[in-house]
């Protein structure tokens, strides 16, 4: 497997939590906060895009300001995996929205996307982040325990490491 770089954006420190542990169970991944730029995207052919999702389904700022140079990146020869957090109790309606945008941006650029997870378990209202009962990523709630997080994230890697290329 090619190395994997992994891009997150995060506010209050889950969404960096969670990437160290992908990150930490890949072994062979480069990280990268996208509050510095995403200007080493292109290097990788494996892609993790991390995002909290912020108000009703908004990506996080950092984001929210380097999301339009997705447009200007090839991702047709690029593997990408997704990973949202959010808070299915007090944003049901919206959960994980974050994904969609990033979705959004990468799979019409000809991003193969891979990683997407059953919705099973979760309980949430809606979101724009499920594609046929599934969420795009890794959906990752942010009431969810330490040890809930590391065994979905180990479960998640562990299927993702068969995809990626």
């Amino acid at each position: 497997m090619k190395t994997v770089g992994i891009f997150y954006g995060t506010n209050g420190g889950k969404t960096q939590e969670v990437v160290d542990i992908v990150a930490a169970q890949l072994g062979d991944a480069q990280v990268f906060d996208v509050a510095d730029g995403i200007d080493a995207i292109e290097m990788f052919d494996n892609i993790i895009l991390a995002s909290p999702t912020y108000g009703l389904g908004d990506l996080q700022d950092d984001w929210a300001n380097v999301i339009d140079e997705l447009a200007d990146i090839d991702f047709s020869d690029k593997t990408v995996a997704l990973i949202g957090v959010g808070d299915a109790a007090l944003f049901a309606g919206n959960y994980v929205e974050s994904m969609m945008h990033l979705y959004n941006a990468v799979e019409p650029k000809g991003a193969k996307i891979v990683g997407m997870t059953s919705t099973d378990g979760y309980d949430f209202e809606a979101s724009e982040a499920v594609i046929d009962d599934k969420f795009m990523g890794l959906a990752i709630d942010a009431s969810f325990d330490e040890d809930e997080i590391t065994s979905k994230v180990e479960s998640w890697v562990e299927n993702l490491k068969d995809e990626l290329q």
